[in-house]
């Protein structure tokens, strides 16, 4: 009996170290829990801060500002977007408005070869106030397959004459401006002097010969000093089958695009509406920027909108060539996207 009541003693003692240990280890295993997040691999021991000295109202307080600093940060985000919608908003709006304010910066212009009664049409437009004007290449220049009035043969049907290749630039090269311009003057036709040609680029640099009739300097598009996109809207002014000045748009379908007749070149592919007479004429961006060149279009019955100017980059070189081989200083004006400021 003394023996049974020693072991029951003894086993009793062992109970309480076993609760006593037990305690300790569940507390420093909900400690380490508590303290290691998403645990730790094995072998690698965790470093971590415990902050014991933080009173109730110091975290209420912290959390407060945090509040309110998300709350402001919220705010500014909220009024830079409605800046931003809003901005672009009023550009996409004035995007038509560009055909009325480059009214007076679109030609529809007309070449003449006497010699070979040969003539075109196309568009040219304005880059510099001391009338520079931008074209293609294929609308001032010609190559044509002519009579030739020197090989005359007689055949069973009368007089035959033989054919030859002509080609050059366009002995006369004028132009004309809308009726809405303050240049139309009573449907005034103002010549243009060749200055610079490049088939390579398919560009040609003519310029103004007479004096601006209204105001110290001619009106010009400025060209976008920015990045074009996929997506952006553009705005083709021109001379549309010969019509007159016409508007059309659409977007930026792509930019870059390369064929391999035309090694130096690079286009913006739009889906806005391009026929012929456009040749030469501007595409303009939301900004009131010069973006390209309009200068061809695919045409098939499996073929819609696929229309090419090229990219402003291009005539910038064409236009540093113009300088190095010809002379010609083209001082052209540059403009940019609006820049925005941030809310207070």
């Amino acid at each position: 009996m003394k023996k049974r009541y020693m072991v029951g003693i003894a086993i009793l003692i062992l109970a309480l170290l076993i609760g006593m240990t037990g305690c300790g280890l569940f507390e420093s295993g909900a400690d380490s829990l508590a303290n290691s997040g998403s645990g730790t691999s094995s072998g690698t021991t965790q470093k971590t801060t415990t902050y014991t000295n933080v009173t109730k109202a110091e975290l209420e307080k912290a959390l407060t500002d945090y509040r309110e600093i998300a709350e402001t940060l919220s705010d500014r985000v909220t009024s830079l977007e409605e800046a931003v919608r809003d901005a672009v908003g009023q550009s996409k709006a004035n995007i038509g408005a560009y055909a009325v304010t480059y009214v007076d910066s679109v030609m529809s212009l007309s070449c003449m070869e006497a010699q070979y009664n040969l003539g075109c049409q196309g568009t040219g437009f304005i880059i510099s106030e001391d009338g520079y004007v931008i074209t293609n290449n294929h609308v001032v220049y010609y190559e044509e397959t002519v009579y030739d009035t020197s090989n005359v043969q007689r055949g069973w049907f009368g007089y035959q004459y033989g054919t030859k290749k002509v080609s050059g630039e366009y002995s006369s090269i004028t132009g004309v401006f809308d009726v809405a311009s303050k240049y139309y003057r009573n449907g005034t036709v103002y010549n243009l002097e060749f200055v610079y040609r490049d088939p390579d680029y398919d560009l040609a640099l003519c310029k103004l010969v007479e004096e601006v009739p209204v105001g110290d300097h001619w009106t010009a598009i400025p060209f976008y000093d920015g990045e074009v996109n996929r997506g952006d809207e553009v705005l083709l002014l021109g001379n549309a089958y010969g019509f007159g000045l016409s508007a059309t748009s659409g977007i930026v379908s792509a930019t870059g695009k390369t064929f391999s007749d035309s090694p130096k070149l690079t286009f913006i592919q739009t889906d806005a509406a391009i026929n012929s007479g456009n040749s030469g004429g501007p595409a303009i961006n939301i900004y009131g920027g010069l973006i390209g060149v309009v200068n061809s279009k695919f045409s098939s019955a499996q073929i819609e909108n696929m229309g090419f100017a090229i990219e402003l980059t291009k005539l910038e070189t064409f236009l540093t060539d113009a300088k190095t081989t010809k002379g010609a200083t083209v001082g052209y004006k540059t403009v940019s996207a609006p820049q925005l400021s941030q809310a207070a």
